[in-house]
């Protein structure tokens, strides 16, 4: 059992917004830089040993208000979803600006708490290690917009993987306006020859998961998908010709 909790909590943030049911409504969410969100992930096991994981979000819908959050009885949420074990995961703030085209469920509250059913993982690991790929389907777009700073993370190979949330949980100094040093921070737990980046945008970055997104985690439960810059992306833009003929 506390396997499985570990395993949920490497996923966290893995799951937000992906293809659930399909009466499950697509929409865009905007305002998100910084903005506390927290999950339940409740767990079946069909089929052993690959467990499924429901996975339910407050975003758009609430901050995670500590009391409620604090308050949420997992044997109730077992109770009312049918699940074998229910686990918290959060809270969590996005480092995001926006979700396009994301799916989700109609609110629901468990144990107090309003949320939408966003996702579902059929995972056939129970401890995945840090800095471990992982896939699942996403049909979302991230969005950074200009201005805003980008972390990732390079792997020997050259692969790149983009910050998309973070928690406290495991750190609870991290803010958002502190995560340029997080690569320096001993429980990031980089491993030899991966290196941790960061740049202030230009342009708005958007990074679409066409059905398949491969994430990660850090050792301080940060969160992470694969990506790669758009061509040209840092090619300066042309200003206009103001010369009239």
């Amino acid at each position: 059992m506390k396997r499985l909790i570990a395993f949920l909590v490497a996923a966290a943030a893995l799951t937000a917004i992906v293809p659930a049911a399909a009466s499950a409504k697509v929409g865009n969410l905007d305002g998100l830089y910084n903005a506390r969100y927290c999950e339940i992930f409740t767990v079946t096991q069909p089929d052993p040993p690959d467990f499924t994981v429901d996975v339910y979000n407050t975003i758009g819908l609430n901050d995670c208000p500590a009391e409620q959050w604090n308050a949420v009885d997992y044997n109730e949420v077992k109770t009312q979803t049918g699940a074998l074990l229910s686990v918290p995961n959060g809270p969590r703030r996005w480092l995001i600006d926006a979700i396009a085209g994301g799916k989700a469920g109609e609110p629901l509250t468990l144990s107090g708490l309003e949320v939408r059913h966003v996702g579902v993982l059929t995972v056939p690991s129970l401890s995945p290690s840090p800095f471990t790929e992982m896939s699942i389907a996403r049909t979302t777009t991230w969005v950074y917009n200009k201005g805003r700073k980008i972390h990732w993370i390079v792997s020997p190979e050259g692969k790149k993987y983009a910050l998309q949330a973070y928690t406290t949980n495991v750190d609870p100094t991290l803010r958002a306006k502190n995560l340029d040093s997080m690569g320096e921070n001993p429980l990031m737990a980089l491993p030899e020859g991966w290196k941790y980046r960061t740049i202030k945008l230009k342009k708005q970055l958007r990074l679409p998961a066409p059905g398949i997104a491969t994430i990660m985690r850090d050792g301080l439960g940060g969160t992470y998908q694969k990506f790669s810059f758009p061509k040209n992306f840092f090619k300066p833009v042309k200003k206009p010709n103001k010369n009239h003929h």
